[in-house]
């Protein structure tokens, strides 16, 4: 570090600081790192070195990416004493520069790439860097594209809002009852509207509260499970969480009635159900009971053990596509997209399960082609395989938004990947205003946007 400050010594202290970063591990790493501002303020010391730019980028970027690009969070006072705004900036306006060799500009999109989940806030205040990282999606290098797509990605992470699978039939009625808007309804004519979401949402949910209102009059659990098995596999809101209630005539409050029955919520008659299918022990009704149990474990979010059961079941009947369907939910990108694969291939298929595998199939492919082309370079075995991961999800993605309901709720999440996919994949194919999309869709870009 000393050299840095001897002009005759600079460039080769540079070079000796940007090779320790190459092959050091992460504790060398780490402490050059610390450096950063010092290495910031040579290349601001002598704006017109563009290889003393380049050598203090390379070695900032191997440096920084060593705190960034890590799995837990990385310490924030460290990150405050790097001063990344500072760094983002000095780092944009030296790619602007004509003289900006290619080797400065890879090191310095992996540092902007890598920067952006832990320092969103630094980058998004860094409007140029943004800029750059979208720039970099026109790309002819896939690999320069997949970089630039991931940073992308990962700028709005930490803020992003989880999928609700929480479903309220009150507000979907109340919709239907106020109508929509006439050309998201011509939409949904178009595509059937018994074969969109909403509508069999609701159908379902008035079959699920009959076949309750039934269950408290006969008390026939065994027929309960038989009827709620086709509701299951139909679609995702299958058993509403109601209960049986009456309303108190003295308080006119509505109170929880004891029918004798052993369940009181609705969603707690599952494992009823299931118990009541296996007590009748007929062997072709085996799969039916442990698809009412994993989907009460998928209602209660306790994943680990309708995976469990899944696969368990899958030994005994493997051509149960649900149960692929029940796998595909892991956190676990690879157990998750293998089962999806495994269960699209299934004959006796519903279209709820069909496009719920179609739609994790994309997601974890994308997932895992992401990591894939940033752990590796081109030609790798695993570079390969992040290609090929991409190229499946593009296909899924591609086979989702042309064939599912409109109005289906993942629809929104499978438009953006098939968006982003195609960019990646596609790269400079692409026309300026995505008119390909429009095309290759058949549908308005816009019908997501509003619904």
């Amino acid at each position: 570090m000393p050299l840095l400050h001897i002009s005759s010594c600079r460039h080769l202290a540079l070079r000796a600081l940007s090779t320790v970063t190459h092959h050091g591990g992460q504790e060398a790493r780490v402490e050059i790192a610390r450096e950063t501002p010092t290495l910031i303020r040579l290349i601001q010391e002598h704006p017109d070195d563009i290889k003393v730019a380049e050598l203090s980028i390379v070695t900032i970027s191997h440096a920084v990416c060593a705190v960034t690009n890590v799995e837990d969070n990385p310490d924030t006072k460290f990150l405050t004493s790097l001063k990344m705004p500072n760094v983002l900036r000095v780092v944009t306006d030296t790619l602007r520069k004509p003289t900006a060799p290619h080797y400065l500009v890879n090191h310095a999109a992996a540092l902007l790439a890598g920067s952006t989940l832990y320092c969103s806030k630094e980058c998004k205040g860094c409007p140029s860097m943004v800029t750059f990282l979208v720039a970099g999606l026109r790309s002819i290098d896939a690999a320069f594209r997949c970089l630039c797509l991931g940073g992308l990605i990962r700028l709005h992470r930490m803020e992003a809002e989880h999928d609700q699978r929480l479903h309220d039939p009150r507000k979907m009625v109340a919709c239907i009852e106020r109508g929509f808007p006439p050309d998201l309804s011509k939409i949904l004519m178009d595509y059937g509207p018994d074969r969109c979401d909403t509508v069999n949402i609701l159908k379902t949910s008035a079959e699920n509260q009959r076949a309750m209102m039934t269950v408290a009059q006969d008390h026939d659990i065994y027929a309960l499970a038989l009827k709620l098995v086709p509701l299951i596999i139909r679609t995702e809101y299958s058993i509403a969480e109601g209960m049986f209630q009456s309303e108190n005539p003295r308080t006119g409050k509505f109170e929880t009635m004891d029918l004798g029955l052993p369940f009181t919520m609705w969603t707690d008659a599952l494992p009823h159900c299931a118990e009541a299918i296996r007590t009748r022990g007929k062997p072709n009704e085996i799969d039916l009971a442990d698809i009412i149990e994993i989907k009460y474990l998928i209602i209660k979010s306790r994943i680990s053990d309708a995976v469990t059961l899944a696969k368990k079941a899958i030994k005994r009947s493997p051509n149960v596509a649900y149960f692929y369907y029940a796998i595909t939910l892991t956190a676990d990108a690879a157990d998750g997209l293998r089962s999806a694969k495994k269960g699209l291939k299934c004959k006796n298929i519903t279209p709820f399960v069909r496009f719920q595998m179609l739609w994790r199939a994309t997601e974890h492919a994308g997932d895992m082609g992401i990591c894939r082309l940033q752990e590796s370079s081109v030609g790798d075995k695993k570079w390969e395989e992040g290609v090929a991961f991409l190229t499946s999800a593009l296909e899924d993605s591609k086979i989702y938004v042309e064939q599912a309901p409109p109005d289906s709720k993942h629809m929104k999440n499978v438009l953006y990947w098939y968006i982003l996919l195609n960019l990646a994949i596609r790269g400079p194919e692409m026309s300026e205003d995505l008119q390909g999309l429009r095309v290759r869709l058949g549908f308005p870009l816009s019908f997501w946007c509003t619904t």
